[in-house]
């Protein structure tokens, strides 16, 4: 009776193993298709026995993508879990006066300014300009490469001209 037991004991293990494997795998390809990276992604045993799909640490720039992808797909989780699909979904987070954020479609950077009268942000762009509104699941934060391009480019300063 006890190998028997060892061997389902074993056979499980392997089960748990592969499955957790399977997600960590599946869970890699999507993020690679939205162009993430989590270098840490791995499946380990913990003390327990079971076998657990790990994360690992990424940068802030990483966890906001991540933040913004799960926002975004927050309704289609909820309508195929059996849910309502609705896009629109009040956020639990508020973005502060004078914050950077990022329109995901455009890749617009502006400064957070107030909320309109339907909920939706106002962002005015860092450079200046006309504010324009954006929905709440519709925005980021901005990475640095982000902030790079949104730098305006200074010209270098000319050598002086010898005088004749």
């Amino acid at each position: 009776m006890t190998a028997m037991a060892n061997s389902l004991l074993d056979q499980l293990a392997r089960q748990d193993r592969a499955f957790a494997r399977k997600v960590c795998d599946g869970l890699r390809e999507a993020l690679e298709a939205a162009g993430l990276r989590l270098p840490s992604l791995a499946v380990e045993r913990a003390a327990t026995g079971a076998h657990l799909v790990q994360l690992g640490g990424v940068t802030p720039d990483v966890a906001s993508e991540l933040a913004t992808l799960i926002w975004t797909g927050a309704p289609y989780v909820r309508a195929v879990r059996g849910g309502e699909f609705s896009p629109a979904h009040p956020l639990r987070w508020s973005p502060e006066p004078g914050e950077l954020l990022v329109e995901a479609a455009t890749g617009r950077l502006g400064e957070f300014s107030r909320l309109d009268e339907h909920g939706a942000l106002v962002l005015v762009p860092a450079d200046g300009g006309a504010s324009w509104t954006v929905g709440r699941c519709a925005v980021r934060h901005p990475t640095r490469t982000d902030l790079a391009r949104a730098e305006p480019v200074r010209p270098e300063p000319s050598a002086p001209t010898p005088s004749k």
